[in-house]
């Protein structure tokens, strides 16, 4: 009886891991998909609007991008984007994969 008790639950812990492997192995794919060409960008926020939650910040090319998660953000941080060019040579459909806090620039305008 214990064999079998033990032999389930071995199989159990086995077909769990399994299923979380095979899932976190899909979304990688999915996010490789996704993320071509992914390639560093250095801005500094210039903007933030709480009411939408919304992050701007600007490029030292002068463009503008936003993302969502304005709570710990200040304007003058300089943020790290990992952005993905989707495949395109054109930046302006670029999509930003993450943001990262970089330091404080005090003389930007």
């Amino acid at each position: 009886m214990k064999k079998i008790v033990i032999s389930i639950i071995l199989s159990t812990i086995f077909t769990i891991s399994l299923a979380i492997g095979l899932g976190y192995v899909g979304r990688l794919q999915r996010l490789e998909k996704a993320e071509k060409n992914p390639y560093a960008l250095t801005t500094v926020v210039v903007e933030l609007d709480a009411e939408n939650d919304v992050v701007t910040c600007k490029d030292f090319n002068g463009n503008l991008w936003e993302f969502e998660g304005c709570e710990d953000w200040a304007i003058g941080d300089i943020a790290s984007l990992l952005m993905s060019d989707r495949g395109t040579e054109k930046i302006y459909d670029d999509t930003i994969i993450s943001a990262r806090y970089n330091g404080y620039f005090e003389g930007w305008n």
